[in-house]
């Protein structure tokens, strides 16, 4: 006896769907749930879209946009150089470069140091730090103030303030540029050392490019430093002469300790 071959009805169950000849037939409770789902992921996209365009136009909006700036610490600066050197009115508090505004005060003459903050939600706070008239580069018939990085500066030095005295023609120097920094540095260093270390005072200070540093003393002789290299061995070296001559036979005579182990004596 031949075997039936059982046809398959033409409806076949599934979880929530139905078959009927390859096509899938849902039931109201599975339509409802694809159709939240969809509807949420519709949702979420319109979302997104709504949150970058809110980003995007609180960026571009002036809500945040640098309309104040706050300068503390001048004396000699004006707030109003300041503001023009950072350059930053206007500009997005969110993308502003304080680091190159901070570069562009500083390049003001009388400002050392400089330092930039936000301060939501339109302003920005700065704190200068000025510098300090120290010496005068006495450069021909010219009087430059410098501080002790020897930097030009606007204004004229306190009364009392060392002079350097410049030998050769005066060329001419503006605000903010800088003289010779070993020359500063080491005139500064030596009115604590040549006290401390040979009981003497230094009572002038002369530079020229050839022969650098000369410094004369209360005791009426003078000593060719040049730079500050070696500087611990030149006063060694002054020392010992000064200790074999006696400091009253160098009076009106020059000690020249430019050459290490070969100083010279006129």
């Amino acid at each position: 006896m031949a075997k039936r071959k059982r046809i398959g009805s033409p409806f076949s169950r599934k979880r929530g769907a139905r078959t009927v000849r390859g096509e899938v037939l849902m039931d109201d409770r599975t339509r409802r749930r694809l159709s939240h789902t969809r509807w949420r992921r519709i949702g979420l996209m319109l979302a997104t879209v709504g949150a970058v365009a809110g980003i995007a136009a609180f960026y571009i909006s002036p809500a945040l946009r640098v309309n104040e700036i706050e300068v503390g610490g001048t004396v000699t600066v004006s707030a109003a150089e300041v503001e023009a050197a950072a350059g930053l009115n206007g500009a997005s508090l969110l993308t502003a470069d304080l680091g190159a505004a901070k570069s562009r005060i500083e390049e003001l003459p009388m400002v050392k140091e400089a330092t930039i903050s936000r301060a939501w939600p339109q302003g920005l706070r700065v704190a200068i730090l000025e510098r300090t008239p120290w010496a005068v580069w006495q450069a021909g018939s010219r009087a430059y103030t410098v501080d002790d990085e020897g930097v030009v500066l606007v204004g004229d030095a306190p009364e009392g303030a060392l002079v350097i005295s410049v030998s050769g023609a005066d060329v001419g120097l503006e605000p903010g540029q800088i003289v010779d920094q070993d020359a500063v540095a080491l005139a500064r260093s030596l009115t604590e050392l040549v006290p401390a270390e040979l009981a003497l005072n230094v009572t002038r200070f002369e530079w020229s490019g050839d022969r650098g540093l000369t410094i004369t003393t209360d005791s009426g002789y003078s000593v060719v430093l040049g730079d500050s290299q070696d500087m611990e061995y030149k006063l060694a070296v002054w020392r010992e002469i000064e200790a074999e001559l006696g400091r009253g036979n160098m009076t009106g005579h020059v000690l020249d300790l430019r050459f290490g182990d070969r100083p010279s004596f006129q």
